[in-house]
């Protein structure tokens, strides 16, 4: 790493199994699982500016590693400064942010997951879509070309004041919305059968054997796959005088949700924390295992800071399910919180922005 976040400059080497990442709050722990993510993903997991992750002072960053994947070694590298970002595999830029990712895989899980429950339906879309990229490249193409013609639209709605010009033009507009739309759901639909297929397990044999919990996609207000694309043009057509008159586009896969469903309720409005926490544990393992069918091995896992915020019982599964596996793993914990880990383990501690391994 260097020039990235509160690291001048610093390299480290993690070892198969787990790595623990030990010190005090604010030395810089979260920096480095927010790094290797970066790197494999193209993308931080909690800032939308690029340039807040830039060490305070300089103008750019740069990260590279080395990673064992699918029995080769890759070597991945990005460069950012303002207006200019550079992603290579085995030093050969990449065009597109879509022929990169997918080369190696990460799964982060923190504490602000629980924000997949609690908050906005965005975030949840946000977990699927980063899971789906990881698998279907192709996926950020269509998310791509779909939000440039919510842009588009959303101009066209603002200037034009000509409203039968307008209409005109936004049927040419909302063919082009339903085409796009339509595969960003099938995708969507599709992953979150699988997720529900390993969720619904892992929380019935592990968490709570008594009570059900069901991951439904709901596509344009349906829970359907075939309603859903059925219904997308006519949903287009009958909106346009109401988005003419609201000046926004109003209908769309940009609205869509997951919804999270416990006994047949929604966990966000009647889940407990400690079944929240469950949920969002499972939609993380789900996750891996997803990965691991598709690409025939685990990806790396990263863990800032959960350990201190799951229960005992919670604690070691995860633990277990790391262990038994051989999962390479990256732990952030502080020094008192290092008695949880009994396996073998590399400890690496962090302080100011430096790391040594102990």
């Amino acid at each position: 790493m260097r020039h990235f976040r509160n690291y001048k400059e610093q390299k480290i080497e993690f070892q198969p199994g787990i790595n623990l990442l030990v010190g005090a709050n604010g030395q810089g722990k979260t920096n480095v699982l927010e790094g290797v993510y970066y790197l494999i993903t193209g993308k931080s997991y909690r800032v939308k500016l690029e340039n807040e992750l830039i060490y305070w002072g300089e103008k750019n960053f740069y990260l590279q590693a080395s990673f064992h994947a699918s029995d080769r070694l890759i070597r991945l590298e990005s460069y950012y400064e303002t207006g200019k970002k550079v992603m290579k595999i085995n030093q050969l830029a990449s065009k597109r942010l879509s022929d990169y990712v997918g080369t190696v895989n990460a799964v982060f899980f923190s504490p602000d997951d629980l924000h997949i429950i609690k908050n906005s339906p965005q975030e949840r879309r946000r977990f699927l879509d980063l899971l789906i990229s990881q698998i279907k490249p192709g996926h950020i193409l269509l998310l791509n070309s779909y939000l440039k013609i919510i842009r588009q639209k959303n101009n066209l709605l603002k200037k034009e004041k000509n409203v039968s010009l307008l209409r005109s033009l936004l049927q040419a507009w909302n063919e082009e919305l339903a085409e796009t739309g339509a595969k960003i759901i099938v995708n969507r639909w599709h992953f979150t059968q699988s997720l529900n297929q390993y969720c619904k397990s892992i929380f019935k044999s592990i968490f709570s054997p008594k009570d059900d919990m069901e991951l439904l996609y709901l596509g344009l207000g349906k829970k359907s796959l075939e309603e859903s694309l059925k219904i997308f043009p006519e949903l287009l057509e009958n909106k346009i005088d109401q988005e003419i008159e609201k000046r926004n586009v109003l209908i769309g896969p940009h609205r869509d949700d997951l919804l999270i469903e416990l006994n047949g309720r929604s966990a966000k409005l009647f889940g407990s924390q400690g079944q929240q926490r469950s949920l969002v544990l499972c939609l993380k393992l789900a996750e891996m295992e997803i990965i691991r069918r598709e690409k025939n091995e685990y990806p790396i896992l990263l863990l800032d800071d959960v350990l201190s915020e799951l229960d005992e019982f919670r604690r070691e599964f995860l633990l277990n399910y790391i262990h038994t596996a051989g999962k390479q793993t990256v732990i952030t914990m502080t020094g008192a919180d290092k008695k949880m880990i009994h396996f073998e383990k590399n400890v690496f501690q962090v302080s100011n922005g430096k790391i040594w391994r102990e």
